[in-house]
């Protein structure tokens, strides 16, 4: 056996410690192979890999002040339980072999399989990271719950919200959540962020209703809006609160197809042909809506009328060319063929309540 390379206590221990239990595995693999036992190599290889994911389920499920403690304690721990059982199963082998003046595995070697282990494991992660809005946001930690606000969020609001989702327990220690809390320039957004299963369980929507309907009462410095959102914020839908019923409306937001400037905010029940019906005409009134500026076209479905609002400054509300332009576009809607008859309402968002006017 003293002809062939095999590695030493402290090598498989190393690797274990900063490249995980699978680079160790590999190794501990090697040696059995060079000591004629394939099987228990084989054996090894399964539980480096079972072992690995099994600490990678377990940091998943840390909330963030534990897991920040257990990055290091994590590693060191590893080590410290594999060792005894490495010296049991190899130690009198290993120590005959070098007594015996064999070669020891090399340690470039080990060094190629711990680095390459390490990128293999954070790649993903800091790919996530990267195409994640929500490394852009500061956290502000409520024990192990979080909320996640952007530049221009004043601190006492983002304290005040924790503090009520506290109160209500939906902040709660035992099973921590975080929500991200953004202003824009006329509202706050307030957005849970849950697993996208629950986007259409109505169970869950019925539940969140009644903590926005109590958010909703609370006075803050510009009017909320809410929404629920995937972990890594690349899809959310939009919840529309209704105080004099019990079901949350679902609204879903997209961009127009041939204009990305254009977003369509929807609930559910306006099937796509009414949608893509709608962007055609939009898209045709580019006098009224230049296709280089941003708009939002919120559309609902009420008592058998379709709704759409503006959102349009309150001080231009009875320019002439305004209410001109309103009622063109109204008119349109209601000759266009859809299957309901439009209603057509400006709405001013930027104070503490939100009013309207509709165009008749």
């Amino acid at each position: 056996m003293n002809e062939k390379k095999i590695y030493n206590l402290n090598q498989i221990e190393g690797a274990c410690v900063i490249g995980s239990p699978i680079v160790a595995g590999i190794l501990i693999a090697h040696n059995y192979r060079a000591m004629g036992e394939h099987q228990k190599g084989t054996l090894w290889i399964i539980i480096g890999i079972v072992w690995t994911l099994a600490l990678i389920g377990i940091a998943m499920v840390l909330p963030e002040n534990m897991f920040e403690k257990s990055r290091m304690l994590l590693p060191a721990l590893n080590g410290l339980l594999l060792y005894p059982i490495i010296n049991r199963l190899q130690g009198d082998k290993i120590r005959e072999h070098f007594k015996n003046k064999g070669e020891k595995g090399s340690n470039w070697l080990v060094a190629g399989l711990t680095l390459g282990m390490v990128a293999l494991i954070l790649t993903p992660t800091i790919l996530l990271d990267r195409i994640s809005p929500i490394n852009k946001y500061t956290r502000q930690a409520f024990d192990s719950n979080g909320i996640y606000y952007n530049s221009g969020m004043p601190l006492d609001e983002v304290n005040k919200l924790g503090g009520i989702l506290q109160r209500i327990e939906y902040f709660n220690p035992e099973s921590p959540v975080e929500v991200v809390f953004l202003t824009t320039d006329t509202t706050y957004e307030l957005k849970l962020i849950t697993e996208e299963s629950f986007f259409n369980d109505s169970l869950y929507l019925n539940d969140i209703q009644q903590i926005y309907k109590h958010l909703d009462s609370y006075k803050f410095r510009k009017p909320l809006s809410f929404k629920i959102t995937e972990p890594y914020l690349k899809d959310d839908k939009q919840i529309k609160l209704d105080k004099d019923s019990e079901i949350p409306v679902l609204l879903e937001s997209v961009s127009f197809t041939k204009n990305p400037n254009f977003k369509l905010i929807y609930p559910l029940s306006v099937d796509e042909s009414e949608r893509e019906k709608f962007q055609s005409l939009i898209l045709g009134l580019n006098a009224i809506f230049p296709a280089q500026n941003k708009f939002d076209f919120v559309l609902d479905l009420d008592d058998g009328k379709y709704v759409l609002r503006l959102i349009i400054p309150m001080q231009n509300w009875n320019t002439p060319q305004l209410l001109a332009e309103a009622k063109y576009c109204k008119e349109r809607l209601n000759n266009f063929g859809f299957r309901h008859p439009f209603r057509l309402l400006l709405v001013d968002n930027s104070g503490i309540e939100m009013k309207e006017k509709e165009i008749e």
